[in-house]
């Protein structure tokens, strides 16, 4: 489920991920929808939205929703606190692996996640909405 990540910087205990870095020139050719990754070209955050890079707006001038959940080995949906009708428009993460969302879940057009495998026992599961 998800994605391996080569040469991730993850500590036991740690409470934050870093990030891929560098320049604009060095993006990836092909990103996926709702990459994530560190312009150090203009010292900021960006997201591909499905056509371009896009900065993570400035402290306080956006808001999101994160539902959180943790896996338990055998359930594959989960209730979500924003109804979405289309996978593209919610990040999520399980663990700290980006879940694809052509592959890794699909959503109903309600309130409803579901995984296509059961997210493993123990693991947090990170829904994030923007409210914009």
């Amino acid at each position: 489920m998800g994605y391996y990540v080569k040469n991730r910087r993850l500590q036991s205990g740690s409470s934050g991920v870093v990030l891929p870095a560098g320049g604009s020139a060095i993006r990836p050719l092909a990103p996926a929808f709702g990459m994530l990754r560190y312009n150090t070209d203009i010292a900021a955050v960006e997201f591909f939205n499905g056509v371009i890079f896009q900065p993570l707006s400035a402290a306080g001038s956006i808001s999101y929703t994160v539902d959180s959940f943790t896996g338990d080995g055998s359930t594959l949906v989960f209730t979500m606190s924003v109804a979405e009708s289309n996978t593209q428009q919610i990040i999520v993460f399980v663990g700290s692996i980006y879940q694809d969302p052509t592959t890794a879940y699909t959503v109903d057009g309600g309130f409803d996640i579901t995984f296509t495998s059961p997210p493993p026992q123990g693991e947090p599961i990170s829904v994030i909405h923007s409210d914009t």
